[in-house]
């Protein structure tokens, strides 16, 4: 009997060291893997894994801003007001790598100002103080983007804005009932590539900066990300804003009433 007390004690020791070794290692702080993003980082939209976003601060708030840059030969530009589709159906029935949405139209699902698609002009320019933008891809696969509609039909076209960028230089912007919401802009490169861009906030990803602010943020991206943006003019934004690529996933919450498609 004594012996057999004996063996019990043993065992209850072990027991207790071993229970005592595995909660220090569970209540012990574990070193983060390389891969795991800092506080300011770490996105809690979908989706998380980020490869082509930075984080800048705008008077406290940290806004993400995340892109694709295209070839112009890669890019069409396809009305919505039609068919309506989703972007989840978009991206399917045209095989669309990268999505995003176009201009702006109106209430009675008309585009607002001028719209070509594949060489076909669906609406024509009109005068607009924050419309003022035109972006066009001509025949040549040439991008432009300025404050004046192409003197021939171009392959692709759209009127927006306004303008935030012109010949390297942010343009100041006076607008009326700002609000913070989702940004989705186009830009030209140095090297006539098409990049667009989406600005947002991570802990609600239907907002974002404020739309005076923009050329300013636009400009520090240059700076932080050595991209040589020449000339940058603001699409559609908000809740009909849809940025789509390999690495995020903003979809609409209203239907988008025209979007650039990137096989």
């Amino acid at each position: 009997m004594e012996e057999m007390k004996k063996w019990l004690s043993v065992l209850t020791l072990i027991l207790l060291i071993f229970g005592g070794f595995f909660y220090f290692r569970k209540s012990t702080p574990q070193s983060p893997p390389n891969n795991v993003l800092s506080a300011i980082e770490t996105p809690t939209a979908i989706p998380t894994f980020w490869k082509q976003s930075t984080v800048i601060d705008i008077s406290g708030v940290p806004i993400r801003i995340s892109w694709a840059i295209v070839n112009p030969e890669q890019v069409e530009l396809y009305s919505n007001l039609k068919e309506q589709e989703l972007s989840e159906e978009i991206k399917v029935n045209k095989n669309c790598q990268i999505l995003v949405n176009g201009g702006f139209y109106s209430e009675e699902k008309t585009h607002l100002g001028l719209f070509v698609s594949n060489f076909e002009t669906i609406s024509k320019s009109l005068q607009s103080a924050t419309r003022n933008g035109f972006l066009w891809i001509d025949s040549d696969e040439i991008v432009i983007i300025g404050s004046n509609p192409p003197n021939i039909t171009p392959r692709l076209g759209l009127q927006s804005g306004p303008l935030l960028m012109q010949e390297n230089l942010p343009l100041p912007l006076a607008i009326k009932n700002d609000e913070p919401n989702r940004r989705i802009v186009a830009a030209v490169t140095s090297d006539n590539k098409l990049i667009f861009l989406a600005f947002y906030r991570d802990s609600g990803d239907l907002q974002g900066p404020m739309l005076d602010v923009l050329p300013e943020i636009i400009d520090l991206f240059k700076k932080q990300t050595g991209i040589d943006i020449v000339d940058a003019i603001n699409l559609d934004g908000g809740s009909a804003s849809v940025f789509v690529s390999n690495y995020d996933l903003l979809r609409e919450f209203a239907h988008i009433g025209s979007y650039f498609c990137i096989e």
